[in-house]
């Protein structure tokens, strides 16, 4: 039976991989976006070949409101909700937190953390309202989660916070058939490094780097095996054993 999927900040990279690889499966996909002429486009790429299994809406994963309605839409459209994948996602500059802004302190912390909390409140209750009731959320997590001094400070606060969320939620919740577990990614060819635009902190990001073997593009985890991930533990006879689960997938970069 054919499950429906939202993934969060899915209209690029990582997302729109996860999102592709659920609906190729059979399934129901729901992509949110900030940027209206990315959801744009992916609609008209996907109209021909996945006409009626998905929608796509414009939502900011930080405004109650909006979030609220990209769970009613999601349910309208497809009459329930099986699994949320909280994927949106900001860097920060890898500024130490003695040159950071509070604005982009603010900022990291909305999207990466407020974030993934306004929608998981939102699937729970749509997930438990529903017949039959329950559902599967995957957060996407970071090498950050549990190595402090592999970004700047509010991406690795921010990320490590996830996993207490993480496991908070699969604590309480389990026992009602809604599970919750991680994907601690490791380096990855997404539109993340945009944020470098905007300024790097090159004295920290240099420490970084030298605090670790070099990141190289074949030490790179594909989107593609993260999306094969995702639609693992979303099997019916697997969520319930990876329920609370902080995975680390990242092809063994930085080396274990």
């Amino acid at each position: 039976m054919a499950k429906t999927i939202l993934v969060t900040g899915a209209a690029g990279g990582l997302g729109k991989a996860i999102a592709t690889a659920f609906l190729a499966a059979g399934d129901n996909v729901v992509i949110c976006d900030v940027n209206p002429q990315r959801i744009a486009s992916v609609e008209e790429e996907w109209a021909k070949s996945y006409a009626g299994r998905f929608l796509t809406k414009q939502a900011d994963v930080t405004d109650e409101t909006s979030v609220q309605g990209l769970i009613d839409a999601a349910a309208s459209q497809f009459g329930r909700l099986d699994v949320l994948v909280n994927n949106a996602g900001i860097m920060d500059g890898f500024e130490p937190v003695g040159a950071i802004s509070k604005e982009k302190w603010d900022r990291v912390l909305n999207v990466n953390l407020n974030g993934p909390f306004l929608t998981t409140r939102a699937a729970i209750a749509q997930f438990e309202k529903q017949e039959p009731a329950g559902g599967v959320i995957i957060n996407i997590g970071s090498i950050a989660s549990i190595h402090g001094f592999k970004s700047g400070a509010a991406y690795a606060a921010s990320k490590a916070a996830l996993v207490a969320l993480t496991k908070n939620t699969a604590g309480y919740y389990g026992d009602k058939g809604i599970y919750c577990m991680a994907l601690l990614l490791g380096g990855m060819d997404t539109n993340i490094t945009d944020a470098f635009a905007h300024g790097l902190h090159m004295e920290m990001f240099q420490k970084v780097q030298a605090s670790q073997t070099p990141f190289t593009p074949e030490r790179s985890v594909p989107l593609e095996s993260v999306a094969k991930y995702c639609q693992f533990l979303t099997d019916p006879e697997i969520a319930p054993s990876a329920n609370g689960s902080c995975i680390l997938f990242n092809k063994n970069w930085p080396e274990a």
